[in-house]
C-alpha cells in the first residue's frame, strides 16, 4: 500500500499536474472570476498535456469522492455538503494548506485508495514505514530495549534507533511520552522535525504539529534544542520550537499529558487545540470555524467517546455543530 500511494504521489509532482491542481483549487474555492476562467481555457489549449492532467485530475478526484456520493442515497444532500466543506478549508483559495489538502486526497484515489478508507484514518505518506504507529482511537505503551518506555497517543508514529552511543526516538507524526531508563553513557533524545529534545531525567511528553513542536517536562528536566538555540526544561514547564525560535509556555499545561489515561484535560485553552487534541480520536474529518476556534475551554473529558465531548461542548458554548454521518463534522459559533 504504502509504495502504491508514494508511487501515486510522486506522479503528482511535475509542473503540469502541479497546475492544474492550482487550477481545481481555485475554482472549487468559490473566488475565481470570470477572467480566471478565460486564462484556464488558454492554458488548456496551448497544449495538449494540459487538458490531459486536468481530465485526469478531475478523473480522480470523481473516483476517490465516490464512497461519498453512494452514501448521498441514504442522506440526501450530504455529500455536496461533504465535499464543498473537505475541499474548502477556511483559507484563502492560494492557501498551501488547500492545496496540500487536495494533492492528499488525489494521491490517494490515484492509488486507489477510497475516501472511505481514509475516513477510517488518518496516514501521512511517509509514516506508513514507521517502527511503530497507532490507529484512530488508539494508544499504545512500548517497552524499549534499554528498559524505557513509550506511550504512543493516537495516530502517532515513530521510529526508534539505538545504538552504542545513542538513544534516538524519531517521532514523524503525533504525540508520545517517554519514561526514560538512566544510561550516563547513551543519552536518550526524541527528535522531530523541529529539533530535539533530550531527557536530563526520566518522564517528558513531546508533540510534534505542522509548524512546530511542543515538550513538557513530566518528571526531572530535559534540554530542548532547535538548531540554533537550546534551552533547559524542568518539571512542569514547557515549550514549543521550531527554526527560528524556542518559546517557553507560561500557561499550566501540565493536564496534556492526560490523554495516556484515556482523557482531555482543557484548563482555558483555545477550542482550535481541543478540536486538535479529538482529530486522532475520530474517524472522518474535524473542521471549526476559526470564530470557534478562538473560544476558550475549561473541562475534563473522555477521549474513547468523542461524540459525547462534542454533545458536552454544545451545550456549554455558543456553538453550532452539524454532523454528516461518519463523514464529516462541522464546529461554529451560533
Amino acid at each position: 500500500m504504502s509504495a502504491r500511494v508514494r508511487g501515486a504521489a510522486t506522479a503528482l509532482d511535475n509542473p503540469v499536474a502541479e497546475q492544474a491542481i492550482e487550477w481545481m483549487v481555485l475554482f472549487r474555492s468559490g473566488e475565481a472570476t470570470p477572467d480566471d476562467y478565460h486564462r484556464f481555457a488558454i492554458w488548456s489549449a496551448a497544449d495538449p498535456r494540459h487538458a490531459q492532467a486536468w481530465e485526469r485530475m478531475q478523473g480522480m478526484l470523481q473516483r476517490s469522492f465516490a464512497p461519498i456520493r453512494d452514501a448521498d442515497a441514504r442522506s440526501p444532500g450530504q455529500a455536496a455538503a461533504v465535499e464543498r466543506i473537505m475541499l474548502r478549508p477556511p483559507q484563502s483559495a492560494d492557501s498551501p494548506a488547500r492545496r496540500k489538502a487536495l494533492r492528499r486526497t488525489l494521491a490517494f484515489a490515484a492509488a486507489g485508495v477510497a475516501t472511505a478508507t481514509l475516513l477510517h484514518r488518518s496516514w501521512s505518506l511517509a509514516d506508513l514505514s514507521a517502527d511503530l504507529r497507532t490507529g484512530t482511537g488508539q494508544r499504545k505503551s512500548v517497552a524499549l530495549p534499554d528498559g524505557s518506555t513509550l506511550v504512543l497517543n493516537a495516530r502517532s508514529a515513530v521510529d526508534i534507533d539505538f545504538s552504542g552511543k545513542q538513544r534516538r526516538v524519531r517521532l514523524r507524526q503525533g504525540e508520545l511520552i517517554a519514561t526514560v531508563a538512566a544510561d550516563a553513557a547513551r543519552p536518550f533524545v526524541v527528535e522531530t522535525a523541529h529539533g530535539t529534545a533530550r531527557a536530563l531525567g526520566t518522564r517528558f511528553l513531546v508533540r510534534l504539529e505542522e509548524a512546530r513542536s511542543m515538550a513538557l517536562v513530566l518528571e526531572h528536566s530535559i534540554r530542548v534544542d532547535n538548531g540554533s538555540s537550546r534551552q533547559e526544561l524542568r518539571q512542569g514547564e514547557a515549550a514549543y520550537y521550531h527554526a527560528g525560535a524556542i518559546e517557553r509556555i507560561v500557561d499550566d499545561r501540565s493536564g496534556r499529558a492526560a490523554w495516556a489515561d484515556g482523557m482531555l484535560v482543557a484548563n482555558e485553552e483555545p477550542l482550535g487545540d481541543v478540536v486538535a487534541a479529538l482529530r486522532p480520536y475520530r474517524k472522518g474529518f474535524l473542521r471549526v470555524s476559526p470564530e470557534a476556534a478562538r473560544l476558550r475551554v475549561l473541562g475534563a473529558f473522555p477521549l474513547d467517546d468523542t461524540d459525547n465531548v462534542l454533545r458536552s461542548l454544545e451545550q456549554t458554548m455558543p456553538l453550532r455543530i452539524r454532523n454528516f454521518g461518519n463523514v464529516l463534522v462541522t464546529i461554529d459559533v451560533r
